[in-house]
């Protein structure tokens, strides 16, 4: 009986092997937005727990029945192993090396790996009975590597850090004072200068994006300050360059800076928001991806953030739900990684990432409208989740969209219409002659894209071969409309400074804008130029 209640409960470990193996890399901490002990082990320890019992009740009554019955049963059981087997394989890619885990991902590796695995099944099911053996002993014998997986898993993420530490922080106090001047700064992940401006595919429209570059200061050359958004984001809002990004815990992520041997707490640096509000400015965030409310909280009177969608075995919904919510949702995200099952007819397995996305957009949205709306803040930072895949944007229909084949171009669009939606809330609220424009990327679309499970033919034939690290670049100053070309290659490093000047009144003409730039990207001893614009 132990030898059976080890074999079924082994069984269902490996059918969520891909979460164990997540949970003792030890990397979810900072990235997850809710404590995994109850968002994402909980249901998957429900799940096993019905997985090995009902496993281990067929085992109790078939193995009475006749020796023909017990035959099938013990190679229904190998069959059923299919499961374990290709989550596991799933987990494995975790641990090996990024060239193998191409060579997995490849679309001959399967057929070649299935060419070779059928006649040794075909042989092996000519004895069930060494081949249910077989597999069996290998699932007893797995035990040893179960507890070592498990011992990591608890000390790396799931002992390590209370629930508490998953929380936000408490805002800073809201200044009484409303502020002269606005700056709504805006980062659209993944945004392509090459895409978007330089080569924009034929069919794709981004009409609020074309009138921002007609009324504002606008960089043709411009790079942000890091290949991204773990080292580019922190680098804008400190204002100093980020060579290394690492997370330490939910409410950690240590810099290293280029010449600095000292690693600094990215909370602890005198980030654009504290400098604001030593000014008397109000600050509110926006943003995914970093866990902004446990790290900067206390120099923003308002914070809204979503995680990003965690790898393989660790994803978290958008929103805290009951336990039976998330044990569905762990059946859905296992069903949706398992090895070839997109190949399924009717059936889009990346259709609830796309779900989950739109709905954590939706959210940042939501609240990127009441912040860019309130007359009470100075400075409003919106980091949207958009142009970066996966696309949950049609741009044919005009909405939403999860089944796909949406694409990059589609993403482009959203942003666009973003955008629209942005500047008309702030039209709608009377703010339009205070309120500054920035826009900008943490990074530009990158070729890691290529190739994957959601690449398109479209997307294939646009896929520049031109510089992809460029960023769009925007600046438009309140006031009067002052359109003006810089066609120098520049860094966005200096925002964070700009956008303080700009709240001070200190920046009042595009000719001011790249001489607060120019330390973070512009060729040394050269002159800023300014090419006029009017159309």
């Amino acid at each position: 009986m132990l030898r059976r209640t080890l074999v079924c409960v082994a069984f269902s470990f490996f059918c969520f092997s891909n979460t164990w193996v997540e949970l003792a890399e030890g990397e979810i901490p900072y990235f997850a937005n809710y404590a995994p002990l109850r968002s994402t082990l909980l249901p998957v320890i429900v799940l096993q727990a019905i997985i090995a019992a009902l496993l281990l009740a067929a085992w109790q009554v078939l193995h009475r029945r006749t020796p023909r019955m017990v035959s099938i049963a013990k190679v229904l059981f190998v069959l059923a192993c299919l499961v374990p087997a290709g989550i596991f394989s799933v987990a494995l890619l975790r641990l090996v090396p990024a060239g193998i885990t191409g060579v997995v991902q490849s679309k001959l590796f399967w057929p070649v790996a299935i060419a070779i695995l059928v006649p040794s099944v075909v042989a092996f099911a000519r004895r069930p009975q060494r081949l249910f053996a077989l597999v069996a002993a290998g699932l007893l014998w797995s035990w040893p590597a179960l507890l070592v997986v498990i011992f990591r898993a608890g000390s790396a993420t799931l002992l390590r850090y209370p629930s508490s530490a998953y929380a936000d922080g408490p805002l800073a106090p809201r200044l009484a004072a409303k502020p002269r001047l606005r700056v709504v700064w805006i980062v659209f992940d993944e945004l392509s200068q090459s895409l978007a401006f330089d080569h924009r595919p034929a069919g794709v429209a981004l009409p609020n994006f074309d009138l921002l570059r007609q009324q504002s200061w606008y960089a043709s050359a411009a790079h942000s300050p890091g290949p991204s958004t773990q080292e580019s984001i922190p680098a804008l809002l400190l204002g100093r360059p980020v060579s290394l990004a690492v997370p330490g815990g939910p409410a950690s992520l240590l810099l290293t800076s280029p010449g600095q041997p000292e690693r600094l707490q990215w909370q602890d640096g005198n980030n654009v928001f504290r400098r604001a509000r030593s000014l008397g400015v109000n600050s509110a965030l926006v943003g995914w991806f970093h866990p902004y409310g446990r790290l900067l909280h206390r120099d923003l009177v308002a914070c809204s953030w979503t995680a990003g969608w965690l790898l393989s075995g660790a994803e978290q919904s958008s929103f805290p739900q009951p336990l039976l919510d998330d044990v569905y949702h762990r059946i859905r995200c296992q069903m949706a990684v398992y090895p070839l099952v997109g190949h399924f007819p009717g059936y889009a397995p990346r259709s609830y990432q796309r779900q989950q996305t739109a709905e954590r957009f939706q959210y940042l949205f939501d609240r990127a409208i009441e912040d860019v709306s309130d007359p009470g803040l100075g400075l409003v930072f919106l980091h949207l989740p958009v142009p970066h895949p996966p696309a949950i944007y049609s741009r044919t229909a005009g909405a939403y969209s999860i089944r796909g084949p949406q694409n990059y171009l589609d993403s482009l669009a959203l942003a666009d219409r973003t955008l629209g939606l942005l500047r008309q809330a702030v039209h709608s609220a009377g703010l339009d002659g205070q309120t500054a424009w920035i826009v900008s990327s943490d990074h530009g679309w990158r070729p890691l894209w290529r190739g994957g499970p959601d690449w398109t033919p479209e997307e294939e034939a646009v896929f520049p071969r031109s510089d992809l690290t460029a960023v769009p670049f925007f600046v438009k100053l309140p006031g009067p409309e002052q359109a003006a070309t810089f066609d120098q290659t520049i860094n966005t490093l200096g925002t964070a400074e700009l956008a303080l000047q700009i709240l001070q009144g200190r920046v009042t003409i595009n000719e001011q804008i790249p001489l607060i730039l120019q330390g973070s990207g512009l060729p040394a001893g050269q002159t800023p130029a300014i090419r006029s614009r009017k159309d």
